[in-house]
């Protein structure tokens, strides 16, 4: 069975994962439009803090608390 701490660190996996999984695509979606629009490129959009991964999987185990 899973300690504690092999859930959280877990959880901070996965928030890592989908934030810069949001970040990939949106980097994407920025370079795809300034390609089909022979535009300047846009600022790419920052990654992800450290800050925000915390509390996204704050988040993610506090839902995994509720019962």
């Amino acid at each position: 069975m899973a300690t504690g701490y092999d859930i959280r660190y877990s959880l901070l996996n996965d928030a890592k994962s989908m934030l810069f999984d949001k970040w990939h695509r949106e980097c994407d979606r920025v370079r795809r439009n300034a390609d089909v629009g022979q535009r300047q490129l846009e600022p790419l959009p920052a990654e992800p803090t450290a800050t925000e991964i915390k509390a996204l999987a704050e988040d993610l185990y506090e839902f995994v608390q509720r019962k």
